[in-house]
């Protein structure tokens, strides 16, 4: 069991943790709740799992909500509308740092949608990452740092070859199998804010 603490780059601490975490070698799940405002899938909990593959500080969910009011008191469907369960894992590049007891997760902004169920993938928030590299808000190094990963990820699990293919290449990641069967939660529920 490892504890984990979880934000955006750049946010101030406290970051939202610590949050109960199980690590098989290179692979972490960790767990976290939401609050009331959204609305899971049928016949799921608004427990949010999460795996990230520490090698490479990318970071993935299938999410557990189907609706969320906004703070406007519209309803906003998830990822998957017109679907009866989730088919769209949520990828995110993040920075981890890992001192084997705590692990502490910030995400990057950048982030793929992957539907497994033939849509094509959609990727978000190139602006978000261009604004904070602009602002000051993420050093350059790390920036760099973070496209090389991200293409390491894309390239590795989305489309290993350079022209694309009918099938994934490994898409969910085998490396999570292990941590997708834990019964939940995984420790205490700590829900996240708002």
């Amino acid at each position: 069991m490892v504890k984990v603490w979880r934000g955006r780059y750049g946010d101030p601490v406290p970051l939202l943790g610590p949050l109960p975490g199980i690590r098989v070698g290179s692979v972490l799940a960790y767990e976290f709740g939401l609050p009331a405002r959204f609305v899971p899938w049928p016949g799921r909990a608004l427990l949010q799992r999460t795996f990230v593959l520490l090698d490479l500080g990318v970071s993935m969910n299938l999410p557990c909500w189907r609706e969320m009011m906004t703070e406007a008191g519209d309803v906003a469907t998830g990822i998957d509308p017109g679907n009866t369960e989730p088919t769209t894992w949520y990828v995110d590049l993040v920075h981890v740092t890992d001192d084997e007891e705590a692990i502490v997760v910030r995400d990057l902004y950048i982030d793929v949608m992957v539907p497994t169920d033939g849509r094509h993938q959609r990727m978000l928030d190139l602006d978000e990452f261009g604004d904070a590299i602009a602002d000051g808000t993420m050093p350059l190094d790390v920036a760099a740092d973070g496209l090389r990963r991200w293409q390491a990820f894309l390239d590795q699990f989305l489309h290993r070859d350079r022209d694309p293919r009918h099938e994934w290449t490994d898409f969910p990641p085998l490396a999570i199998r292990e941590l997708t069967a834990l019964p939940a939660p995984l420790g205490p529920v700590v829900t996240a804010p708002g």
